[in-house]
């Protein structure tokens, strides 16, 4: 299979080998971020989290490649600054804060009253 790179198309990212060090770093971002809002995203929550996943592979891809070369051409520039500004907006979107803590239980207020 072809090297993944900043410009893959989506067929290529999907044909991926689980193993590899792409597809390691997109499971880790989507787990990291489906935790970060509570383990149970909604449905806008999941597309916005598959976008940041897409997206922050190809920065990587792009950081990796800038730092073989030693040097960015124009177009790279751009791509990079607008990748790196959309995955920002959506970041923020998804939320900087985790989720609220959950309120306990009238049990467990019980239980930690008892407790004390």
């Amino acid at each position: 299979m072809a090297e993944i790179g900043p410009y893959s198309r989506a067929p290529a990212l999907a044909k991926m080998d689980g193993r590899s060090s792409e597809a390691r770093l997109m499971r880790k971002i989507r787990n990291d971020l489906v935790a970060h809002v509570g383990g149970k995203p909604s449905v806008t929550q999941s597309m916005l989290i598959e976008r940041i996943v897409n997206l922050s592979l190809r920065v990587a891809t792009m950081d990796r490649k800038f730092t073989a070369m030693g040097t960015m051409t124009e177009h790279d520039t751009a791509t990079y600054l607008a990748w790196s500004s959309s995955l920002s907006r959506l970041l923020r979107e998804l939320g900087l804060k985790g989720p609220a803590p959950k309120a306990p239980t009238l049990a467990e207020v019980v239980a930690r009253g008892k407790s004390a």
